[in-house]
C-alpha cells in the first residue's frame, strides 16, 4: 500500500470516529418534555361553556390527547395533567406547580378557549408572564403558528400577565416558561362554527409552536 493510500485510509478512519461520535451524543440528547395542562380540571370546575353546549374541559381533553401524539411524531415527550385533585383554584396551582416541576418539563401550556358576554367578541391570544422573556417567546411561536393556519380569525395578539392578572396563578406557578392558550371564543356563534370540530387542526397548530420554540434554543 503507497504511502497516499495510507493516508487516505487514516482519513477515513477519523472521519468514520467522528460521525460515530456525533451519532452518539445526537442519541444521548436530552429529549424535550412539555407539560399540557387541560385548563378547569381541578374538582367541580369544568369552565366555560360554548354556544354549542361544550364545555372548555371536554373540548380541550380531545386536543390534549391529540397534542401528545403530534409530539410524540417529532420526538418531545409529554406529560397531560386533566385531573388537579382539589376543589380551589390557589390549591390546584400549587399542586400543578409541584407536578410540573417532579416531572422536569421544559415548557408547560393550559389550553383553554375564551369566553365573553357579548356575541361579537372573537379572535385568539396567548398568555405569559409578563417578566418571562422565553415565556413570552413561546407565546409568539403560538400566535405565529395559529396566525399561519387560520388566516380567517383575529389575530388578538399575545398578552403579558402580571402578578394578579388573568389566569396569573398558572403562569406564576409552573416552573418552566408557559402560555395560556385562547384559541377563539366558545360565546362566539362564529367561531364556535369554525372550531367546533377542529381539535385536530388545533392540535397541529401547537405542536407545530412547541417545534419552532426548541428550534430556536438551539
Amino acid at each position: 500500500m503507497r504511502p497516499s493510500q495510507i493516508l487516505d485510509k487514516i482519513l477515513e478512519l477519523i472521519t468514520a470516529y467522528k460521525v460515530a461520535i456525533a451519532a452518539k451524543r445526537k442519541k444521548a440528547k436530552k429529549l424535550k418534555r412539555v407539560a399540557i395542562c387541560v385548563g378547569h380540571s381541578r374538582i367541580g370546575d369544568k369552565g366555560a361553556l360554548s354556544v354549542g353546549g361544550v364545555d372548555e374541559w371536554r373540548y380541550n381533553k380531545k386536543i390534549a390527547d391529540l397534542l401528545q401524539n403530534h409530539l410524540r411524531h417529532q420526538g418531545i415527550q409529554s406529560v397531560i395533567f386533566d385531573d388537579y385533585p382539589v376543589e380551589s383554584y390557589n390549591q390546584a396551582m400549587d399542586w400543578l406547580g409541584q407536578s410540573v416541576s417532579k416531572e422536569k418539563c421544559d415548557i408547560a401550556i393550559e389550553l383553554h378557549f375564551n369566553s365573553y358576554s357579548s356575541t361579537k367578541a372573537e379572535g385568539y391570544e396567548y398568555l405569559y408572564y409578563y417578566a418571562s422573556n422565553n415565556g413570552r417567546r413561546l407565546a409568539e411561536c403560538f400566535r405565529k403558528s395559529q396566525s399561519q393556519t387560520i388566516k380567517v380569525q383575529k389575530d388578538r395578539g399575545i398578552k403579558p400577565i402580571e402578578g394578579d392578572g388573568r389566569g396569573a396563578g398558572f403562569l406564576r406557578s409552573v416552573p418552566p416558561p408557559a402560555v395560556i392558550c385562547e384559541p377563539f371564543f366558545g360565546s362566539s356563534p362564529k367561531e364556535w362554527i369554525l372550531m367546533e370540530t377542529k381539535h385536530s387542526l388545533l392540535a397541529d397548530v401547537y405542536a407545530r409552536a412547541i417545534v419552532d420554540y426548541f428550534d430556536g434554543l438551539q
